[in-house]
């Protein structure tokens, strides 16, 4: 928890709202001013108050009164420090006050002068503070603090400036501060002094470490941009390492720091080759020389004196993708790894999901490389299909180059339902777990939660979807990682034997159940389950376990020119994402639609889903996608998870099988839909859409068997079948838990 606070003020000071600078030369020298005046002016306008009223020499204060009044305006003093805006809003209403006692001394005093300035200052003073603000130094918090402090004025501090001493007094003795017992008041009292300091204290120990920046030369002689930040406090003394690698520019990495310098790591950050401030822009590919990239870089790391020989890697998406890489070389220095929503497969996750992943791809490369897309775009047609041989680089389960044998690290594997890289989460924890060195082995977690991609530090909202507010992962994530990190880096014991694998298990967010959304534990995955076969019916519907009576075939027209829009499901952030209503794009011709009768049960699906369907078409070469959504009472369809498979490539992604273009011949393909943990709750219905585009998120298929391109010119209307029934039994597989290890599973 006190990681979590130093956290939190650190980003502040980071982000600019806790500068030291700022802190004790303006905020301080401020308030001093102005709540020294305020001090002043109390003081005289109630001192001459109780003489007047006396007719003698009395003490203003007693001693009780006085350790209250010096309490309260050092804590004033103190929370004004911190932030500037407040330090504003605190000298504006003093001001006012103390020109509304100045004007009770003139008064008594008959001074004229005195009370016309009073006067001046009550009226200019919020004018001109306003117009300093918007025009001269613009700030609109600064505004914005001037104007609450001119309605505190006339609210409050109007009515109680004019108060004589009497009835000052007597106000006072009414305040509930003192009907508190003393112990409360002193509580409370040293909580307005502790409070402040301690803010301000965090933020003087905890100043952003200085940044050393290096070209790190790699072993084809590029040099790549390194930022090396010294933990606060360590005076180069050899510490942990924590190496971040991203393509997005390593200067706006300003979590990574907050995070990981609070914690006594070094941490080193790197732009990747060809990007942002590192060598290598001409002619290069993303991530294929990553492998080599991460590992001369920590070999470096290693030599460095403040070095203590331990390292471990961090970074989400394309900055978790990378890790694997370089890991999978097993190099010296790295035992721990941070891999979040990430994939260990680049060409069967990333750029071919069954069909060619058009969206992602050529967005994210325009975003990240816009000089280098066409060559990007070039490079990869031209390796289609998959030569092993070229994308070894960027793959653990090819036998070339980088391997699941050859990681050695433990890891956290972080990833989300809605997530478009949520098969290689999952997958790349199997592999590190299953088939890695026995340092690894055994040495994993894995968290999967209800969210689109890295969605998990504050939003409740999942596409059009708003999930409870237990399925924030924030803290489940970061207490999973410091456990797996201080095993590898500080060697503190960690217990492999409990429950290594958290995923929440999803459902109507509409009716509150302790059957769906809360979190699962279990010790490994995948768990134990079987596939029930959910068989598509002559009349359009969904049936699980018996085999439809009748045959029957559903033909539509796929006119690559029209194609099926797609909304929401497994995307980058860039497009529609995560669970979104399915209706506007399911009543169209060239969509087939399958569903239960209303379920009278839960149905609960855990693992990965297949759709197993026998087609036919009149072209060589054709796609079929695959939808699962959830069917509100309120007639929603919202989407789970889907597919699409490019025919030509049913067999791998290495070979070209096309069809015969005969529609007399019947082909059985397997369309995978990735992963999920989802509960189908009474009076919903499960559906199955079944269609050949899911456009941009996959290519439109031409319908010519034409090679991989980014545009064609030439396109074919596909008359595509699906065939149900007891000769044709086309279904979705859906699994279901069995022998669940109640010591491993938490509800």
């Amino acid at each position: 928890m006190i990681n979590w606070i130093i956290m939190v003020f650190f980003q502040l000071y980071t982000l600019g709202y806790l500068n030291l600078e700022q802190i004790f030369l303006t905020n301080l020298l401020l308030l001093i001013i102005f709540r020294g005046l305020y001090i002043i002016t109390y003081y005289f306008n109630y001192y001459m108050d109780l003489n007047k009223e006396l007719g003698e020499n009395v003490k203003l204060f007693t001693k009780k009164e006085k350790i209250y009044f010096s309490f309260k305006q050092v804590s004033i003093i103190l929370f004004g420090m911190i932030s500037f805006p407040i330090a504003i809003f605190i000298c504006f209403y003093s001001l006012l006050v103390s020109s509304n006692f100045m004007k009770q001394i003139g008064e008594n005093f008959r001074s004229k002068p005195l009370t016309i300035l009073a006067r001046l200052i009550n009226i200019l003073a919020p004018l001109i503070g306003i117009i300093w603000f918007l025009l001269i130094e613009v700030d609109y918090y600064s505004i914005a603090a001037v104007g609450i402090s001119l309605l505190a004025y006339l609210h409050y501090g109007l009515k109680n400036s004019t108060l004589s001493l009497s009835k000052l007094i007597e106000k006072y003795n009414k305040r509930y501060f003192n009907k508190f017992p003393k112990a409360a008041q002193f509580v409370l009292m040293f909580l307005l002094i502790a409070t402040p300091t301690t803010i301000l204290s965090i933020s003087t120990a905890y100043v952003p470490p200085d940044k050393k920046t290096y070209m790190i030369e790699m072993r084809d002689g590029i040099r790549l941009a390194t930022d090396v930040y010294l933990a606060p406090g360590s005076f180069c003394a050899p510490r942990p390492v924590i190496l971040i690698r991203t393509p997005y520019g390593k200067n706006g990495l300003d979590i990574y720091r907050t995070f990981y310098s609070t914690q006594d790591y070094h941490l080193v950050l790197q732009d990747l080759r060809g990007t942002h401030d590192s060598e290598g822009s001409d002619k290069f590919l993303i991530f294929s020389k990553s492998y080599q990239d991460g590992v001369d870089t920590l070999n470096w790391i290693v030599d460095q004196s403040w070095c203590n020989g331990k390292i471990a890697s961090a970074g989400a998406s394309a900055l978790c993708i990378n890790q694997y890489f370089y890991a999978g070389m097993n190099p010296e220095g790295l035992v721990a790894q941070q891999l979040w929503f990430g994939t260990p497969e680049l060409f069967d996750h990333a750029i071919y999901q069954g069909s060619y992943h058009k969206s992602l791809v050529e967005t994210w490369i325009e975003g990240v490389a816009p000089e280098n897309l066409d060559h990007h775009l070039n490079t990869i047609f031209s390796l289609f299909p998959k030569n092993e041989n070229l994308y070894n680089s960027t793959s653990l389960s090819i036998p070339i180059g980088p391997q699941y044998s050859n990681i050695s690290v433990a890891g956290i594997h972080v990833g989300g339902w809605y997530d478009h890289f949520l098969q290689g989460t999952i997958d790349g924890y199997i592999g590190y777990d299953d088939y890695g060195k026995s340092s690894a082995r055994g040495k994993q977690k894995l968290i999967m939660g209800p969210w689109t991609h890295v969605n998990l530090f504050g939003s409740t909202k999942q596409g059009e979807l708003i999930y409870p507010k237990n399925s924030i992962g924030f803290d489940l994530a970061f207490d999973w990682e410091q456990e797996v990190f201080d095993y590898a880096l500080l060697g503190k014991p960690i217990n492999w034997d409990g429950a290594r694998v958290a995923y929440y298990l999803m459902g109507d967010v509409d009716t509150p159940s302790d059957d769906w959304n809360y979190w699962r534990y279990a010790y490994d995955w995948p768990l134990d389950f079987m596939n029930d076969k959910w068989y598509f019916t002559s009349t359009g519907g969904l049936i699980n376990g018996s085999l439809p009576s009748t045959n029957s075939n559903f033909t539509y027209l796929y006119d690559p020119r029209n194609p099926v829009p797609n909304r929401g499901g497994q995307n980058e952030p860039f497009d529609l994402e995560g669970p979104m209503d399915q209706r506007s794009i399911e009543n169209r011709p060239d969509v087939l639609i399958f569903e239960t009768s209303e379920l009278t049960e839960v149905v609960e699906v855990v693992g990965r889903i297949w759709g197993n369907l026998f087609v036919t078409s009149n072209c060589t070469d054709t796609d079929f996608t695959v939808k699962l959504t959830d069917v509100y009472p309120d007639g929603r369809s919202m989407l789970i998870s889907d597919g699409s498979l490019t025919v030509r490539s049913r067999y791998n992604y290495t070979s070209e099988v096309f069809m015969s273009g005969n529609q007399f011949d019947v082909y059985n393909i397997t369309v995978d839909c990735w992963s999920t943990a989802y509960v189908f709750a009474p009076g919903h219905k499960i559906r199955v859409a079944i269609s050949s585009s899911n456009y941009a998120r996959f290519a439109a298929n031409p319908n010519t068997g034409a090679p991989l391109a980014n545009n064609y010119l030439k396109y074919n209307i596909a008359n595509n079948t699906l065939l149900t029934g007891p000769d044709y039994p086309s279904s979705i597989f859906l699994p279901r838990l069995v022998n669940m290890d109640t010591s491993h599973v938490s509800y």
